[in-house]
């Protein structure tokens, strides 16, 4: 798989600068997995990447994850979109492909 690596640059960089922070090992944040037609992105919370069981309670905080990976993709798609790259969203992920050209 050839991957655009000036494309995953770009996008860390912008991400980066804007106070948007990539997961690793294992903690919460953005998760970003290149593919040939250009980069996926996609907000991952702590809850979801170690499912515990619940003894008592209700889908609230599940629903409030799913609300903040939400709000965090519109954030994302928003900031992306300004920078001129195209973002569309597909399953939870964000599909960010290079800059549009200027229509100037």
């Amino acid at each position: 798989m050839e991957r655009d690596l000036e494309l995953i640059r770009d996008v860390r960089r912008l991400l980066a600068a804007e106070g948007f922070g990539l997961a690793e090992n294992g903690s919460e944040g953005l998760f970003l997995r290149p593919e040939p037609n250009g980069l996926w992105l996609r907000w991952q919370p702590r809850e979801l990447l170690r499912p515990v069981v619940q003894l008592h309670g209700d889908d609230a905080s599940r629903t409030e994850l799913a609300g903040f990976q939400t709000a965090i993709h519109v954030a994302l798609t928003a900031l992306l979109r300004a920078a001129n790259y195209d973002v569309t969203e597909n399953e939870g992920w964000l599909l960010v492909t290079r800059p549009r050209p200027d229509a100037a």
